[in-house]
């Protein structure tokens, strides 16, 4: 008798310490993945571009290149049917050289992707933060970087100069009415 008393008690403390390594590691993977959307949710920051063809800066401050989500929504960040893609890289307000990223893992292609500019981007030459760099489209954007892109023939050393700068993007942001972050 106390030989399946004993018996019964090890399978008890058996099924206790499974249950209890079980619900920890249940526990730790949704605190993983909070913590993966609420960063996800957090970013907001901002880089500058210009496009030149023939040593003409094109324009991308026309409606069409905007997107015009919000946000925020009544004083608090919209969630609703948000587009991770559209969210990446993005531009407000009809400013069309200051770039909003609002997701990880944003790349320039994204950017020209959102604002529906098609790229041949074997004929054309990019330029962040005035250096020149090859594959510029899959390039990280990262805070305050400014890429300048050149297709045909250009005065590069000249337009170079017009790239956005910190400060303007910063200037730009803040007029921004809804994403002032």
């Amino acid at each position: 008798m106390i030989k399946l008393y004993h018996e019964h008690m090890k399978k008890s403390r058996f099924f206790i310490i499974i249950f209890t390594i079980l619900l920890i590691g249940a526990a730790s993977i949704a605190f993983i993945l909070y913590n993966r959307v609420q960063a996800q949710q957090k970013i907001h920051y901002h880089a500058g571009f210009v496009v030149f063809k023939n040593n003409t800066k094109l324009s991308f401050s026309d409606k069409k290149y905007m997107y015009t989500k919000p946000c925020t929504l009544n004083g608090k960040e919209d969630t609703t049917n948000e587009n991770d893609q559209l969210e990446k890289a993005h531009l407000h307000d009809n400013v069309g050289d200051v770039v909003h990223i609002e997701r990880s893992g944003a790349v320039w292609q994204d950017l020209f992707t959102n604002i529906k500019f098609p790229l041949d981007y074997s004929k054309t030459e990019g330029f962040i933060n005035g250096q020149k760099v090859t594959n510029y489209q899959t390039q990280p954007i990262k805070p305050d970087d400014s890429l300048v892109v050149f297709m045909g023939n250009n005065d590069i050393t000249k337009d170079l100069k017009q790239a956005p700068t910190k400060d303007y993007m910063e200037r730009m942001a803040k007029k921004s009415g809804t994403c002032s972050d």
